[in-house]
């Protein structure tokens, strides 16, 4: 494992300290699993990005233009 050192507000430091406490866990463990959990996030959207834009190259007919896009999302959520 690598050592690095992160510069946090003190608000923010002060709370994550008491949800440590909260979890039974230490203030490192808990940064390192928040860490772990948005890297895995970001991996996962980027290999969903990467194979959608394949199928928009295999198949760039099936495209919905945005415009299109958008006015089917808003008539939904109205």
């Amino acid at each position: 494992m690598t050592r690095t050192m992160v510069y946090l507000p003190e608000g923010l430091h002060r709370g994550l300290k008491h949800l440590a406490v909260e979890r039974a866990t230490s203030l490192t463990a808990l940064i390192r699993e928040a860490v772990e959990v948005l890297y895995r996030e970001d991996l996962d959207d980027l290999q969903i990005s990467r194979e959608r834009f394949a199928e928009y190259l295999a198949h760039p007919e099936r495209a919905v233009p945005y415009a299109q896009a958008r006015a089917k999302r808003l008539h939904r959520a109205a």
